[in-house]
């Protein structure tokens, strides 16, 4: 009774307030207001830290959905908070309280939130009379068009908007046949940096790792399935040998990126895992990483690493080479 009274007199009205300052934002202010924006579900994840009540994340995401309606009065911003923040705040909530949080729990939350709209995106294009593909292309040309006027009302020069709009109508022909990898990429990374920031709003509010957390593994442990390596295989050998086309080269295509862009993260954290085993200092990871940034066509050793990871068990040769270093 205590909690429900502090959760819906304090906490909850916060999280509501503050989801819809953040979405906003990421709405109306280019590059930061971007960042910021990410964080938008934050406040559902932070409900879910202090709560075990199912109904706070879902009513946060009705009054959200509710408030902007009032708003804006049209459906365009709520629906474009819905399915980028509000889905992910339910499917990853409801995961939650399923299994232990960890990276491999927001894989499925991205890949779940993904199908959702793929399978929404299907339905829009065929009552439209268009592909999917076309759909998507479609929609990018109108948020490419929608941050132009935003850049041109802040200053930004006609030469420069001319240059954007050349390599975004050309970015937005070749993400047409890979937007459900984008889409997972993009979830992904937003339910991760979201979940990130409530972690560490929680822990410096309360001095401690919500309860949820103090058994969940690592992210320098995580393991992709050992059989997940054969779709792989199967989907580059299809598009790399087999003459296809339409919808399963579409299919094999971004089954290869989702898979590539899981062993990417698999590969990261194996050099986690090496970071902490020889512990390496964090003005040396610092300049690691920027060094991959720096270089982004080098993240492709981290791809490799995490694939060969499924033979070479990499982590148990870090192991041992830090038990001869020791010797």
């Amino acid at each position: 009774m205590v909690e429900d009274q502090v959760l819906v007199s304090r906490t909850l009205p916060i999280a509501v307030v503050t989801t819809i300052v953040l979405y906003l934002g990421g709405s109306l202010f280019p590059i930061v207001g971007a960042l910021v924006g990410l964080a938008a579900i934050a406040p559902s994840v932070y409900l879910r830290f202090q709560t075990s009540l199912r109904w706070p994340p879902t009513f946060m995401v009705l009054a959200v959905v509710g408030l902007l309606f009032l708003g804006f009065q049209t459906p365009s911003p709520v629906a474009v908070y819905f399915f980028e923040f509000g889905l992910s705040s339910l499917i990853l909530d409801d995961l939650l309280r399923r299994r232990k949080p960890g990276v491999e729990t927001l894989f499925i939350s991205a890949a779940a939130t993904t199908i959702v709209v793929v399978l929404l995106m299907l339905w829009l294009s065929h009552d439209q009379g268009v592909t999917p593909v076309i759909l998507t292309e479609r929609f990018l040309r109108a948020n490419i068009a929608a941050v132009c006027a935003i850049y041109e009302n802040a200053g930004v020069s006609a030469v420069q908007l001319a240059a954007l709009r050349q390599a975004a109508e050309e970015v937005a022909v070749w993400a047409g046949s890979f937007f459900p990898t984008l889409l997972f990429i993009a979830f992904f990374a937003v339910q991760g940096f979201g979940f990130g920031v409530a972690r560490l709003f929680y822990s410096k509010l309360h001095g401690a790792l919500p309860e949820l957390l103090k058994e969940a593994p690592p992210f320098s442990r995580m393991q992709i399935p050992g059989l997940m390596v054969w779709p792989l295989i199967v989907c580059l050998g299809g598009v790399l040998f087999l003459p296809l086309s339409g919808l399963l080269r579409f299919l094999l295509l971004n089954g290869a990126g989702i898979l590539f862009f899981a062993y990417l993260v698999q590969g990261l954290a194996i050099m986690q895992f090496a970071f902490e085993a020889f512990a390496v200092g964090k003005v040396q990871r610092f300049f690691v990483f920027f060094f991959f940034l720096a270089f982004q066509f080098l993240f492709v050793f981290f791809v490799l690493l995490g694939i060969f990871d499924t033979w070479l068990d990499v982590r148990l040769r870090i192991v041992r080479r830090q038990q001869n270093l020791e010797r």
